[in-house]
């Protein structure tokens, strides 16, 4: 497939005393964009690459971990009860309080996870949204979702953990990494979490040109750390998750998802997967690389990576977060407690 990287930058100004030309880029001499644009202009010219991609490297956890069961036809029953309105969520779900924990970029976006919190607590639950920087570094992260759980902890609550993309990464390896907390957790609710690794993250990271870009783009302009993309690289996600592996005594639901539309508005991410690779992808995550080992896991192939955690457009988006985050976690409490204690 043929390359395409281009980088738009603004042309330098026109001598003093002529006039711009017309349809001339014109950038304030101010703000994030400015100083981004005028870093890339500074920059020597990269090599135009796609870098050593990742073939092959989809889904290369199955071979070393327990396999994960597929109950998409019951999320599917009770999706469409959920749809007409009917209570899911079973008496006990009220016991528990609810960690949020949100993906990349997440704070940076209007209405990330509201419509999903937003449902939950209209169920009469009680929901807390985990104070993670979401353009953070993993490790950095982790340390905040533990001290969210010691802090529940302390109050006597069972917590149910519900994280979309980065965040879910970032749960379950609170979990791997503190097995002492394991017992007070009666859940993990994984949504579009790349438990393998992303894709795209690895394709940005591996490509010099796209590393370059990335290097220069999350510092100006999120104040953010590119070392935060690699740790969902394949690579990162590899050494860490043979180093502390997932544990298999958390009850955990998780919702792999891929979509090729011309209604989705990731459809280009999507299109570049499908293309480079021929893998199903959500627009950022492998469905396969979703599939977390022993959950239950939930397959759905018209969901791209945003429907799970922002309100779409009518016509665009096939599914609503509320909806997903009620269904997914009644799923999640359908599977018996393991060893769970209150502080």
């Amino acid at each position: 497939m043929a390359r395409k990287d281009f980088i738009p930058v603004a042309p330098p100004p026109p001598p003093e005393g002529e006039n711009p030309a017309p349809n001339t880029l014109r950038t304030p001499e101010t703000g994030a964009v400015a100083r981004l644009l005028r870093s890339l202009r500074g920059l020597p010219e990269a090599r135009r690459e796609y870098g050593p991609g990742c073939a092959g490297m989809a889904g290369w956890f199955k071979a070393e971990t327990a396999p994960p069961t597929d109950v998409t036809a019951r999320f599917r029953e009770v999706h469409r009860r959920v749809r007409e309105g009917e209570p899911v969520l079973p008496d006990e779900a009220r016991r528990h309080l609810y960690l949020l924990v949100k993906g990349m970029l997440g704070d940076e976006v209007p209405g990330y996870l509201e419509d999903n919190q937003r449902r939950l607590e209209k169920r009469g639950l009680e929901t807390r949204e985990v104070a993670v920087d979401t353009e953070g570094r993993l490790t950095d992260n982790v340390e905040v979702v533990r001290d969210a759980l010691l802090d529940a902890i302390h109050f006597g609550r069972t917590v149910v953990l519900v994280g979309h993309s980065k965040g879910g990464v970032e749960a379950m390896s609170t979990l791997a990494l503190y097995p002492e907390l394991r017992r007070h957790v009666r859940a993990m609710v994984a949504l579009q979490a790349p438990f393998g690794g992303s894709v795209i993250a690895n394709d940005l990271v591996a490509a010099p040109s796209l590393r370059r870009l990335l290097d220069v783009t999350f510092p100006s302009i999120f104040q953010g750390d590119a070392a935060s993309v690699e740790d969902l690289s394949y690579a990162k996600r590899m050494e860490f998750v043979r180093r502390h592996p997932y544990p298999a005594d958390v009850p955990t639901v998780a919702l792999a998802t891929s979509r090729l539309s011309r209604r989705s508005l990731m459809r280009p991410l999507c299109a570049y997967v499908n293309e480079r690779y021929g893998w199903a992808c959500d627009g950022l995550v492998n469905a396969v690389d979703a599939e977390v080992p022993g959950s239950r896991v939930v397959r759905l192939d018209d969901m791209d990576h945003a429907e799970a955690a922002l309100t779409g457009l009518p016509g665009f988006s096939n599914y609503y977060p509320g909806d997903i985050t009620e269904t997914m976690v009644a799923l999640a409490l359908e599977s018996p407690p393991r060893g769970l204690q209150q502080g």
